[in-house]
């Protein structure tokens, strides 16, 4: 009896090795074969991180500006970034890496006017530059749920464009014209699924990863 309980034993514990071996060895495949992914993943998630911390510091100033409008839009710019932040992280542990940790990104907070140009200069250069050429890095190696949660990004990125290009016919005059321009967006609305950022809900899904409307939260 007691050598059927030791031979079980051993069993298990064979198993239980052959199965963390196995483990292990897939995700040194998994790092093997995405080695770019990895890397331009690491590279947005700081980037996201970074420009989440900034809106975020850029909404308390339009705050304490007293420009309502200006501190919504920055507030769901911010929610929308730690939306893809968290996305590339998921990606990264299911590939079997951390995350890299950084030290707190040293954040330039000017006037609201000011912030509103920086804003927009970021986000052509994101659109413009930035996504397509880490998009063209990463094809090669084929991870479909990087390339995937890239390009929601990417395609969320054009809408904070979009919102804040609203104003950019506005900032060479009376600041005030900018705050008009805004009012008519109380509210803004971002998809937690993949960043998707409106004042105007759709009518039945998220209008760049498809998800339910109910994936949308508002920002108030």
């Amino acid at each position: 009896m007691n050598c059927k309980k030791i031979i079980v034993c051993t069993l298990v514990v064979l198993i239980s090795f052959s199965l963390c071996l196995i483990q292990a060895v897939a995700g040194e495949d998994k790092i093997a074969n995405y080695r770019e992914t990895i890397a331009v993943l690491q590279e947005l998630y700081k980037a996201e991180i970074t420009a989440s911390k900034t809106y975020s510091e850029f909404t308390q100033k339009a705050e304490e500006e007293k420009y309502y409008s200006v501190s919504r839009l920055f507030s769901a710019l911010s929610g929308s970034e730690t939306v893809h932040a968290r996305n590339f992280k998921n990606i990264l542990n299911y590939l079997g890496v951390e995350a890299k940790n950084f030290p707190d990104p040293d954040i330039k907070i000017a006037d609201t006017k000011t912030n509103l140009k920086w804003a927009l200069k970021v986000e052509l250069s994101e659109i413009e530059t930035n996504y397509p050429k880490l998009i063209k890095k990463i094809n090669l190696e084929g991870n479909k749920r990087a390339l995937e949660d890239i390009t929601y990004a990417w395609k969320s990125e054009m809408q904070h464009r979009d919102l804040l290009k609203k104003m950019q016919s506005a900032l060479g005059f009376f600041f005030g014209k900018i705050v008009d321009i805004l009012k008519e967006a109380k509210d803004y609305h971002v998809c937690q699924r993949c960043g998707s950022t409106v004042f105007k809900l759709p009518e039945k899904s998220c209008i760049i990863c498809g998800s339910p409307v109910s994936m949308y939260k508002q920002i108030k």
